[in-house]
């Protein structure tokens, strides 16, 4: 194995292109430190191994790395490798350590079976009414991900003490002006604030009378434990809280009063003089929402296990009432529900809305239905009734119900109307690993044209492309709404993800923020009945790691509207500013204005930032190359006593497999070799192999070896990385049935020996 000379580094960041690393910097990420247990026993992750697979694994590298059955000159070696078996084994072969360390690697185990962690002294496990020692792996998995989602919850909210808004509005519309030619112009706006807007919300737990016994509410736990789907139902309302909220939004006057002023040779003149600007509230909201938990209220046994009471307590409901600037009450239900067994569930949404005594109106009526059709798309169908009145024969019998005038005129512009419309939404990081499991298999001839479209689904996912298009109808019109979104430019997506990292389904940690991230484009549309259209366009970027700013721009009634946006944590400011009114915005005002934002902003992203941000990851890489190249010398070492120790062992039992015409691995190469279809960079024509024989040979289970494509590679027991951060590649020369053949494949790419065309009938 050749070595790097004194400008390796230099060599290195300058390669980066040449071997395709181009604005991929994955590989710095994919060189964890620690070991890989599954890695390190020879196992697989998908399927799990059972019980006895990790003990069988344990014993047969024993019999080679046991310090007690090792020369002295190998028992260092042997005690240092030994541990790490050792502490591989422990963690796998205990049902709830393996479901840590599957989400959250051997750091998390230490962490959470040490001191204050979830199953260590003072932690969760021991303020459990059920004793988790009792719990299944699966009800473990569901109580773990519950645990530490609650904990990441008290440390976001320990972040930010509230929750709120502040909108500002700024009219800035002597900036744009269209004389009479309709030629555009642009000058230095004056901006002044025109209207303001406040808001704040908070949450609290409510305590709730209980219906049951503690007995039943102990057996309740366990069966609701036992229930995945009501597990992941549940997620967001584990407890009864409230959220209290209030806001209050209005104008900015600024009030000029006359003076008649008169001067000493007689004469008087009219001055105008600002008076300082008044504060108007046009609207001002108060009120609270209230969402219990329907199943700890009332309980899982008795009338409420029966049919339709089941039906409440299944369902998701909440309570919103308001008391300014009109009273009015509002109770939700929503409840999944299954037409027949073989068909996708419906999610049914009802509201009842009062806003007015019953004496006048009966409440109005709101229903949403939502049916996922794909995996990515759903249908929706909704109907509000609007004003409902009384029918005419209650009106004759009791004369006291009906409308008054003032109640008649305010409920005019409430009209019923109904909306039909299909939505696309981007697969969920989980769906995508998941979708990833099912398709992965274990036969490197794998069809090109599967890998193909594989790839393009990934890329298509990572843009986020999500659409909806909506047709409403009322009886005071129709509109057409169009809303399009996607994140562009290559890097991490911009979109908004979830505020939390843990999920019933798994630990999903946020994108790294050293790296590139892209902008999330949003495109919205409304064409009216009368032909009249409304358009937004906007854009958003992550600028910290729960901070977002947007920059919009469109058409509105008022006319060319431009929004700068930041949000964090739930804390949001909105800046609307109106940059031309409507009487002057033609379509060349339309287009110059909305072009300008852009340009100006593509022009900072690709002209400095993109370019500063390349250069940091590039140092980055070469420092953390130079601090593995470093320890090229110990991982070889210790690379070579690992296999001098498992020798004799895979030695024999490559002789058994050779004396069946089993499998028996002739020769294993693995490392860095230069591409063919370019020049390579000095520094880097040579190749940089390692011999694997011995450890690939290790892996022969049963006549058959399998390495799994999320498997890192150096890591296997034996491997080191000889050439770190570049691309490499495994040959496997082996015999099977008396003939030779031949196997490759690169870092993330499945290896399976021997291969189905490979076998010969007997």
């Amino acid at each position: 194995m050749s070595s790097f000379g004194q400008d390796g580094a230099r060599d290195f960041r300058a390669s980066v292109e040449d071997d395709g690393l181009d604005g991929d910097y994955s590989m710095v990420d994919d060189h964890p430190e620690g070991p890989d247990y599954y890695i390190l026993l020879g196992l697989s992750r998908n399927p799990p191994p059972t019980d006895a697979e990790i003990r069988s694994a344990y014993r047969n590298l024993s019999l080679s790395f046991h310090p007690d059955k090792q020369p002295p000159h190998l028992r260092h070696a042997a005690e240092s490798q030994f541990r790490h078996i050792q502490d591989a084994y422990d963690t796998l072969i205990d049902p709830k350590k393996r479901i840590v360390y599957d989400i959250s690697g051997a750091e998390g185990v230490r962490q959470e079976w040490g001191q204050l962690g979830a199953m260590g002294t003072g932690g969760e496990a021991q303020q459990q009414n059920v004793g988790v020692k009792t719990m299944s792996p699966d009800e473990f998995r569901r109580w773990f991900l519950k645990t530490m989602k609650k904990r990441e919850r008290r440390t976001i909210e320990s972040l930010v003490s509230s929750r709120g808004g502040i909108t500002l509005g700024i009219n800035a519309s002597s900036m744009v002006s269209v004389d009479e030619d309709e030629d555009v112009q642009f000058h230095i706006p004056s901006p002044q604030i025109s209207s303001y807007g406040l808001s704040y919300k908070f949450d609290t737990p409510l305590s709730l009378p209980q219906f049951w016994d503690t007995a039943e509410k102990e057996s309740d736990n366990q069966d609701a434990e036992a229930d995945s789907a009501e597990d992941a139902q549940d997620e967001g309302s584990e407890a009864a809280h409230i959220t209290l909220s209030a806001g209050i939004n209005g104008g900015l006057g600024r009030p000029v009063k006359k003076f008649q002023v008169q001067f000493e040779d007689g004469t008087q003149e009219q001055e105008l003089i600002t008076m300082p600007p008044i504060l108007a509230a046009h609207n001002i909201q108060l009120g609270a929402s209230v969402f219990p938990n329907m199943k700890n209220l009332v309980g899982t046994k008795g009338i409420w296990a029966k049919h339709p009471f089941s039906l409440l307590r299944d369902s998701a409901i909440s309570f919103e009432g308001l008391l300014l600037p009109s009273p009015t009450f509002k109770a939700n239900i929503v409840r999944n529900f299954k037409p027949l067994s073989n068909v996708l569930p419906i999610q049914v949404v009802a509201t009842s809305v009062h806003t007015r005594s019953l004496s006048e109106t009966p409440p109005s009526l709101e229903v949403q239905l939502v049916r996922k059709l794909s995996k990515k798309k759903h249908g929706v169908i909704s109907w509000s009734s609007g004003v409902i009145e009384w029918p005419g024969f209650l009106l004759g019998w009791f004369p006291s119900l009906g409308m008054g005038p003032q109640s008649a005129v305010r409920s005019a512009n409430e009209l019923g109307h109904f909306q039909i419309g299909l939505i696309s939404r981007p697969l969920s990081p989980e769906s995508e690993e998941a979708e990833e499991d099912d398709e992965e298999t274990g036969d490197s001839d794998h069809d090109e044209h599967h890998h193909q479209s594989k790839k393009h689904k990934h890329l298509m996912n990572k843009s986020g492309e999500s659409w909806e298009s909506h047709l409403q109808v009322s009886p005071g019109g129709g509109a057409l709404v169009l809303k399009y979104s996607r994140n562009l430019f290559s890097g991490k997506p911009a979109d908004d993800p979830v505020k939390t990292e843990w999920s019933s389904e798994g630990y999903f940690p946020m994108p790294n923020m050293d790296e590139a991230r892209a902008i999330r484009l949003e495109v919205s549309s409304i064409v009216s009945s009368d032909l009249s259209l409304n358009w937004t366009i906007k854009g958003t970027r992550r600028v910290g790691e729960y901070t977002r700013m947007g920059l919009g721009i469109g058409i509105a009634e008022k006319g060319m509207m431009m929004t700068v946006t930041w949000r964090r944590l739930g804390q949001n400011i909105d800046l609307p500013i109106l940059i031309c009114p409507a009487s002057e915005a033609t379509n060349g005002a339309t287009a110059l204005t909305a072009m300008f934002p852009w340009l100006a902003y593509c022009a900072i992203e690709f002209g400095y930032i993109r370019p500063r941000d390349r250069k940091k990851r590039r140092k980055a890489a070469a420092q953390r190359h130079r601090e593995l190249k470093k320890l090229i010398p110990k991982k070889r070492e210790e690379s070579l006593q690992a296999i001098e120790l498992m020798a004799d062992q895979v030695q024999r039992r490559q002789a058994r497999e050779e004396a069946h015409d089993g499998l028996v691995i002739v020769k294993a190469e693995y490392g860095y070799i230069p591409p063919t279809n370019k020049k390579a960079k000095d520094g880097f024509t040579e190749p940089r192999v390692i011999d694997v024989t011995i450890p690939v040979a290790a892996l022969v289970n049963r006549g058959q070896l399998v390495i799994s494509k999320k498997s890192i590679k150096f890591q296997i027991l034996g491997f080191y990385d000889p050439a770190p951060l570049l691309p490499k590649r495994l040959k496997i020369w082996y015999r099977f049935q008396g003939r030779d053949h031949f196997v490759e494949a690169g870092e993330k790419e499945n290896i399976s020996c021997p291969l189905r065309a490979h076998f010969i009938s007997t």
